[in-house]
């Protein structure tokens, strides 16, 4: 097995391993080089750069991929409250990828990047950080539970399970509702091939606001199929009347008249109200995605 550091000279060498692990991976859009290379190594998260320090590894064997390691320092964190912050101490893993039977494999991918967050004295490490994915993946970093022998590797290396979600899909042309007409959106253009989009009512109250994410935009192939909803929320003094669903159908008319088809989202697996919302409004659940942490002390114990 060789170990190869990947830079931009080589790295189209890892993008048949990305579009291979990728297949039947619902955030894994088909994606141009160009957009490959750029997530790979340029990407940024609402206009911020997201790693300020970045490390690609890929495991070589007879000329052939058989896994990879992304993992760096990034130049902010989220809070508890999910406030950002910057000016932090701490290191992620943002992918690790190896064949389901090869753990050998995973090991010596996960001792490098171990061994760089040792050498850079770093002890809180995140592996799948979910917004710190890769840009052409609509931002989603966390692990999909058909990789969840990588998800059992890192548990036994020293990891826990951080945070837990699971992937909604919408065939928005297969659902028959009907645009509301005692309210209206607007929609407006942000950073990063975003959109926010407002919900007033008739007599221009706003009611509720949303994010999105055009994939076609993040991948370079122009292909409009998905869009990724990044959040949808009702104002506190306006929920209870059915205003989700209402807002939910004007996004549908919004994203159908644009010629997109489906709406990918994602909710925390202990949400059951937001889980109960998209399922009665015609989303399919498509897995459980996992992000993880390194226990306290761990990282000594695995280096030394």
């Amino acid at each position: 097995m060789q170990l190869l550091e990947v830079n931009r000279d080589n790295a189209r060498i890892l993008l048949d391993y990305w579009n291979q692990i990728g297949e039947n991976i619902p955030y894994f859009f088909r994606t141009t080089y160009e957009c490959f290379e750029r997530s790979l190594f340029d990407d940024t998260y609402e206009g911020m750069t997201i790693f300020r320090t970045n490390k690609v590894y890929l495991a070589q064997e007879e000329g052939q991929v058989k896994g990879f390691i992304q993992f760096g320092i990034p130049t902010f964190h989220f809070t508890e409250a999910g406030k950002i912050t910057e000016g932090i101490n701490i290191g992620v893993i943002r992918n690790l990828y190896f064949e389901e039977t090869r753990n050998d494999i995973g090991r010596s991918l996960l001792d490098l990047s171990l061994s760089f967050f040792k050498e850079n004295h770093l002890e809180d490490i995140h592996a799948f950080y979910h917004a710190m994915g890769m840009s052409c993946n609509a931002h989603h970093g966390k692990l999909h539970e058909k990789f969840d022998y990588v998800g059992k590797f890192l548990c036994e290396e020293g990891f826990e399970i951080e945070h837990e979600n699971i992937y909604y899909i919408c065939d928005m042309k297969e659902k028959k509702s009907e645009c509301p007409n005692n309210s209206y959106i607007e929609a407006s253009e942000i950073e990063d091939n975003r959109q926010r989009i407002m919900l007033f009512d008739q007599n221009d109250k706003a009611l509720g606001s949303a994010e999105m994410k055009y994939i076609d935009k993040l991948t370079g192939t122009g292909e409009n199929d998905a869009v990724y909803l990044a959040w949808i929320g009702i104002d506190e003094k306006a929920r209870g009347k059915g205003l989700g669903t209402e807002f939910l159908n004007h996004i549908f008319h919004h994203c159908l008249k644009k010629g997109y088809r489906y709406l990918h989202t994602d909710t925390a697996l202990n949400n059951k109200t937001a889980q109960k919302f998209y399922m009665r409004n015609g989303f399919t659940n498509k897995g459980i995605t996992r992000s993880y942490v390194l226990k306290r002390n761990r990282l000594s114990a695995k280096i030394s």
